[in-house]
C-alpha cells in the first residue's frame, strides 16, 4: 500500500516535470521564433556540450514552426479561394432584381 502511494507520487512527479519541460521547451521556440526567426543558425562549441544540444533542439523547432507556419498561410490562403468561389456560386443563382434589393446601392 504505501509503496503504490509513493509510485503514484513518483510518476505525478515525473509528469509535472515532463510538462514543465515541454511548456519551456515552447516557451524558448516561440520566443526564439519571434526575436530571430530562422536566420540565425546554431553555434555548435565543443566545450559547452549540453548548451549546444539545447541551441539545436531549440533551432529544429524554430524550423519545424516555420514550416508549419508557412504550411497554414498556404492552407488558409486555398480556403478563403474557395469560399470566395462558394460565394459567388451562391449569388449567382440569385435573379438581378434579388440581389439588387439585398444590396441596395448608395443614393447620393
Amino acid at each position: 500500500m504505501v509503496t503504490t502511494d509513493m509510485s503514484n507520487l513518483l510518476i505525478d512527479f515525473l509528469r509535472l516535470v515532463f510538462l514543465t519541460s515541454v511548456v519551456l521547451y515552447a516557451g524558448l521556440v516561440l520566443i526564439s521564433y519571434g526575436a530571430e526567426g530562422t536566420r540565425k543558425r546554431p553555434q555548435i562549441e565543443l566545450k559547452d556540450p549540453a548548451g549546444s544540444a539545447e541551441k539545436i533542439l531549440v533551432w529544429l523547432g524554430v524550423v519545424t514552426l516555420a514550416w508549419g507556419v508557412r504550411r497554414a498561410a498556404r492552407t488558409f490562403a486555398m480556403l478563403a479561394e474557395a469560399s470566395a468561389t462558394v460565394g459567388e456560386w451562391y449569388l449567382s443563382r440569385y435573379a438581378p432584381e434579388t440581389l439588387a434589393a439585398l444590396h441596395p446601392r448608395s443614393r447620393g
